[in-house]
């Protein structure tokens, strides 16, 4: 099996200089190359496209890191990228997966860590550094902690009529006309919404109705 080539987009150049000769002591590549701006790496892919590319938040806006990676996976298939970003939330991980990347890590991460995506990489494997895995962790108990609560403690059919006239902007006293109950009535009913969806106030219910495809 040859060995592969790298191609490590980042900055400052004192970092990626001392990491390219680490990882040149791990005689896993045959070459590495460092590119600092997006004319050196074009340049660097039309001329010899590396089978690994690291991308780093150092150098690029997460939207410009999708986007580039877009384009690069369009062009080169066979080009495994690893992502180094500010600590992304998991939507953001994910979306960068969706893209078509190979490896996320932190910038945190320490050196071996990265060795670690470099070997999963090259058995045809993904890897998500630790902390991003503990993010994506409480991400998934908190969703099910919300889709429990949503289960145990449902809306009412009249508490989600109200809930959706809150959304509209609708005061206490235009949904008490509107519903023809009274004032009383709907403060009960928003109380119980408050408690129900475990928010604080009129903008936190908003926020529930959004998240949940309740209104647009």
């Amino acid at each position: 099996m040859m060995k592969p080539r790298l191609t490590i987009f980042d900055e400052p150049m004192l970092y990626t200089e001392g990491l390219s000769k680490l990882l040149m002591q791990s005689k896993i590549f045959t070459t590495i190359n460092i590119c600092n701006s997006l004319e050196n790496l074009s340049k660097q892919l039309r001329d010899e496209p590396p089978e690994m590319l690291v991308i780093s938040s150092n150098i690029l806006m997460l939207s410009e890191i999708c986007k580039s990676v877009e384009s690069i996976i369009t062009e080169h298939h066979h080009i495994k990228i690893i992502i180094i970003g500010s600590c992304y939330d998991v939507i953001d991980i994910r979306k960068l997966f969706n893209k078509g990347i190979k490896s996320y890590l932190d910038k945190n991460c320490r050196y071996d860590e990265f060795l670690k995506a470099i070997n999963a990489l090259l058995l045809n494997e993904i890897y998500i550094c630790d902390h991003a895995k503990e993010r994506m962790l409480s991400f998934i108990s908190n969703e099910q902690e919300k889709r429990n609560f949503h289960i145990r403690d449902p809306l009412t059919r009249r508490e989600m009529e109200i809930l959706k006239l809150i959304c509209d902007g609708f005061s206490s006293k235009d949904i008490s006309e509107k519903l023809f109950i009274s004032i009383n009535t709907v403060e009960t009913h928003r109380k119980k919404i408050l408690l129900k969806l475990n928010v604080k106030n009129t903008a936190g219910v908003v926020k529930y109705a959004i998240e949940n495809h309740i209104v647009d």
